[in-house]
């Protein structure tokens, strides 16, 4: 479905950012190597501390000689060795971390800088700052001033200009750089096909006893045609307590970029919401200021819809956190899982349903018992044919 463009609609991503900076990009294919051995040699060096989260395990070190010379950082700079969990796919990667970190960097230069990247492994510097999950746990209230912050970001995210963006993939483009149906569809096809029917075969029985209704992201192909053309932007995606950092004069600095992409303003902002788990006072306020900010730089056209659509992309994204979260939960169980270890499980995937009960059209959700109980079920076949995925793990900083 194409929509005709609408006023400020922005041209889409159309080539790869400039390589300054990143090492990597800069050296024939025997430099390259020769740079990962001394990335690979360097993050075993002891002396550093380790960072976990759900895509990555983080290991961070001072940089030393020669690596600090060719990756052209100082000598002692604290630099955040990355790889990539060899996970269970539930969120759509549309380009490399790396190249969206230089592509950003110019208009946000409080990321990270990329080093190195080599397959599921990157080295880049490390961001000071103290994670919003410390100063302000879940369930706690963040704070206008915090709020206005976070606005003010999303604002900065939202001016990065299109053309100084990755490619991307076909899949994913829209015609007009404002085709909200079109980008809706895409997440809900992907939520469908690759997160729910790929892993049904490994999950199914349990989606099936809980009572998770098959076309639960499926549906939202039908809701995206109702939705109101708005100029694509740059979105994160994933910007929560556990990515948010305070730096040490107040101001915020975003990491992980892993999911960044280019569609509907009003999916990064639904995403956010729904990951911070505000309460209904503060994220209207939240929404408020985000559309102050959306005002004051102009970006009016991102707007437009907001009062019918912004309800669809939360729904969405209740809907479809159901399925990483039972994944997640189920996957961190152990072998031998102790009793306190099914109640943690039933507990997260309780919320989970709980949060998206009016999205997913359930007439009751089963209660921590049930969902206890078939977490146990489950387990007991899948523990016995070869133990468990990888655990699930938690938000942390991310450098």
């Amino acid at each position: 479905m194409t929509f005709p463009s609408a006023p400020g609609a922005p041209s889409l991503p159309r080539r790869e950012p400039a390589p300054e900076g990143d090492a990597e990009q800069t050296r024939p294919v025997t430099g390259r190597l020769a740079l990962w051995w001394h990335v690979a040699r360097h993050r075993r060096s002891p002396g550093g501390f380790s960072l976990q989260g759900h895509h990555h395990d983080n290991y961070v070190l001072p940089l030393s000689e020669p690596l600090a010379s060719i990756v052209r950082e100082s000598p002692g700079r604290l630099g955040t060795f990355r790889t990539r969990q060899s996970t269970v796919r539930v969120l759509p990667r549309v380009w490399r971390e790396t190249a969206v970190l230089r592509a950003v960097r110019e208009h946000l230069p409080e990321v990270p800088r990329p080093l190195f990247s080599f397959g599921r492994h990157a080295l880049h510097t490390y961001i000071e700052g103290v994670p919003l999950t410390e100063t302000a746990p879940a369930g706690r209230p963040v704070g206008d001033a915090t709020l206005a912050r976070i606005a003010a970001l999303f604002g900065r995210i939202g001016e990065v200009p299109a053309d100084a963006l990755p490619k991307l993939p076909r899949e994913w483009r829209g015609g007009t750089g404002c085709d909200s149906a079109r980008f809706l569809t895409n997440l809900a096809l992907f939520a469908h096909h690759k997160v729910y029917r790929r892993n049904c075969p490994r999950f199914g029985s349990l989606f099936r006893a809980l009572e998770i209704p098959d076309d639960a992201v499926e549906r939202f192909v039908r809701e995206a045609k109702q939705l109101t053309p708005r100029p694509y932007a740059l979105l994160h995606t994933d910007v929560h307590r556990g990515n948010l950092l305070v730096r040490e004069n107040g101001e915020l600095a975003l990491v992980d970029w892993e999911l960044a992409t280019f569609g509907d303003p009003l999916h990064d902002l639904a995403t956010h919401v729904v990951r911070m788990g505000y309460d209904d006072e503060e994220r209207r306020r939240l929404v408020a200021f985000w559309r102050r900010e959306m005002r004051d730089r102009g970006l009016t056209g991102r707007l437009a819809g907001m009062e019918q659509d912004f309800p669809v992309y939360l729904d969405f994204e209740y809907a479809q956190s159901v399925f990483p979260d039972t994944i997640r939960a189920a996957s961190a169980l152990p072998v031998r899982a102790a009793e306190e270890d099914f109640d943690v499980a039933a507990a997260s995937v309780h919320r989970a349903l709980c949060r998206a009960r009016d999205s997913l059209a359930l007439d009751a959700v089963p209660g921590h018992g049930e969902v206890k109980e078939a977490l146990r079920s489950w387990h007991r076949g899948h523990a016995a044919a070869g133990g468990r995925l990888t655990a699930v793990r938690r938000d942390r900083r991310r450098g």
